[in-house]
């Protein structure tokens, strides 16, 4: 199956938007492997968890700020 995708400009780099139906058959869902082989940008499906992004972080601590311990109700003064 071969079809043809524009390449989009997405803020300083470009990007590929592809279909539900291509990644579907493709069992892509969340991350890929990306390989460059002879001028091809090859893409296969992997199950490996993406990194951490900036938000991942920010949700992190949040939840770390909301944690009360007994060190800090009786140990620490404020």
């Amino acid at each position: 199956m071969a079809t043809t995708i524009k390449v989009r400009k997405i803020g300083n780099s470009k990007g590929i938007l592809f279909t539900k139906a291509l990644l579907e058959k493709s069992g892509i869902k969340e991350t890929v492997k990306v390989e460059i082989r002879d001028k091809t940008i090859l893409l296969t499906a992997t199950e490996e968890p993406t990194k951490m992004r900036w938000s991942d972080f920010k949700k992190a601590k949040q939840k770390v700020e909301q944690v009360n311990t007994k060190f800090d109700e009786s140990e620490w003064t404020w």
